[in-house]
């Protein structure tokens, strides 16, 4: 069974998608990139209502669960969303993530 199967599996996150896990460059993390699912919207962070995008952030590395002795970190470009409810443009809310933490709620 492939690693990302296992995740998929275990810690599903509903319209997102692992991507794809490689070693870092050191060798000693593994690193999995995450994307949204095709067709789905991205969430206010402030109102927690699914809302068009703006534009895409760079890359975030949030810490995840340790597996087998290696720590593993998500990769995700985060989506800015222009929220008609709140009328603003903001950061969208992303499951594994709390604000600016690092560290994933798993």
């Amino acid at each position: 069974m492939e690693l990302i199967t296992i995740l998929s599996r275990c810690h599903h996150f509903p319209g997102f998608v692992y991507q794809q896990a490689r070693f870092s460059s050191d060798l000693k993390s593994i690193e999995i990139a995450v994307r949204p699912r095709k067709g789905s919207a991205a969430i206010c962070s402030r109102c927690h209502q699914p809302a068009p995008g703006y534009d895409q952030l760079s890359e975030r590395r949030f810490e995840f669960i340790p597996f087998w002795g290696f720590l593993v970190f998500l990769l995700y470009s985060m989506r800015r969303v222009d929220c008609r409810g709140c009328e603003a443009v903001v950061v969208e809310e992303v499951p594994w993530g709390d604000g600016k933490h690092t560290l994933t709620n798993a």
